[in-house]
């Protein structure tokens, strides 16, 4: 087997048959046969190892993804024994931009010693980076791109996780240029997702940044050897600088889209978290404003309850916490308006925003936040702030406010959790709070 061939042997076992440990943010991952689907609730992707029974496979994704509602892109791969192509094209597949070139390299073939030009320098992206606008417009005004800017951004959930590293070409006066590449799950491979342009001086960074196993893993278990580079280019100066570099073409990839008939896909993925969006930061504070939040371990309430509240004791989180989350969740979903959104936020941690009716249920992600666990305040919130849930984690107590929640889930958490402590702000029964001046 001569290197090309080799490379892309690695290539189809690895990153083709790949299913992730974890899914992008806000997307599910259902695997069928040879087949991966990943649902992003806006749109959905298959990536599919070699396979002989096109017809029914192609079939079965378009069951899936119409159910769904959600259009479909499909990669077909020239060198694949069984051309994909006319097959889809049958089914009713649209070819889309023109065919990449896919490459592939090891690691130790690839070319380090390039330099930036002359007053220019290469950085990795960091917090606070003060010209976010101008790479958001260098990202959109580029490409086409294998994964554009704002979609990585959103699987990630962030522009720093450890698994994507995105670099920066900058003169003394603005960015020239940007390029970002993701480790491929718990595979060998890195991938190069994208360049604005013919950047090959990014090429060094990256394989440093590939080398250190513990930097680029995030899955579980022990970090895999990162052993090999690929990446897609169409025809043109980005495909020649990779080329020149130490990249091999070894075959060519299309991209193939369909359609479900009156499709209607929702405009925004399920969850999205909010460590890098203002409103996470504008919405923590309001909420401090308006409940008068007070971190401490000895000062209760943690909050002023408002007259629309209930406040229960939780005497063993571990044991109630199951029973406790599948009230909430049902309260919230039936309460919230058409569309509207609920905040799961942590106090000083990554918040999430996601739409109740999308996540938690058969083939939906996961709830994002809690009602109530240990060592942190868990906070679920509407944006207006006219129903939500508190968690104080020394108190024990969970605060239920806005009467439209109340009303669907007062019953269930007196009945499972027991005597309820406050109503409104105030003690009740023979349940008391005791305050520590001190800690005011």
């Amino acid at each position: 087997m001569d290197k090309a061939s080799a490379l892309l042997a690695a290539y189809d076992e690895q990153v083709r048959g790949h299913l992730p440990e974890r899914a992008p943010m806000g997307a599910v991952i259902e695997r069928d046969g040879p087949a991966i689907r990943t649902h992003y609730g806006t749109h959905g992707t298959v990536r599919h190892s070699p396979a002989p029974d096109l017809i029914g496979l192609i079939s079965r994704q378009q069951e899936a993804f119409a159910a769904r509602h959600e259009p479909v892109e499909w990669r077909a791969y020239s060198h694949d024994a069984i051309p994909l192509d006319a097959a889809l094209r049958a089914a009713g597949f649209t070819e889309g931009a023109p065919a990449r070139t896919l490459l592939i390299a090891e690691l130790d073939d690839l070319t380090t010693e390039v330099a930036p030009a002359k007053r220019m320098r290469v950085r990795r992206l960091d917090h606070g980076y003060h010209r976010l606008r101008e790479l958001n417009s260098v990202a959109e005004t580029s490409g086409p791109h294998t994964r554009a800017l704002p979609e990585i951004r959103e699987d990630h959930g962030n522009l720093l996780s450890w698994s994507l590293n995105v670099q920066l070409l900058e003169s003394e006066a603005k960015l020239v240029g940007a390029g970002w590449a993701e480790a491929v799950g718990s595979t060998e491979f890195v991938a190069v997702r994208g360049m604005t342009g013919p950047h090959p001086e990014f090429v060094p960074a990256w394989v440093r940044w590939a080398r250190n196993r513990r930097s680029v893993h995030v899955g579980t278990g022990l970090a895999p050897d990162r052993r090999y580079f690929t990446a897609e280019a169409p025809t043109g100066p980005v495909l020649d600088a990779l080329l020149a570099v130490g990249f091999r073409a070894v075959s060519t990839v299309r991209t193939y889209s369909w359609t479900p008939i009156n499709a209607v896909p929702a405009s925004t993925r399920p969850v999205s978290m909010l460590l890098d969006d203002p409103d996470h930061d504008a919405l923590g504070e309001e909420f401090e404003a308006r409940f008068a939040f007070k971190p401490s371990y000895t000062y209760y309430p943690g909050i002023d309850e408002p007259a629309d509240s209930i406040t229960w004791h939780v005497a063993d989180v571990a044991k109630a916490h199951a029973r406790v989350q599948d009230i909430v969740e049902r309260g919230l979903r039936a309460r919230v308006r058409p569309g509207e959104d609920v905040h799961s936020v942590r106090w000083w941690r990554q918040g999430y925003r996601f739409d109740p009716a999308r996540v938690g249920g058969p083939g939906q992600p996961g709830w994002p936040g809690t009602a109530c666990w240990e060592g942190d305040y868990y906070k679920l919130l509407t944006r207006d702030l006219r129903m939500g849930t508190f968690w104080h984690p020394w108190e024990e107590s969970l605060c239920v406010f806005g009467a439209e929640l109340l009303a669907e889930v007062e019953d269930e958490l007196t009945a499972a959790l027991g005597t309820v402590m406050r109503r409104g702000g105030h003690n009740v029964g023979n349940v008391w709070t005791y305050e520590s001046p001190g800690d005011r």
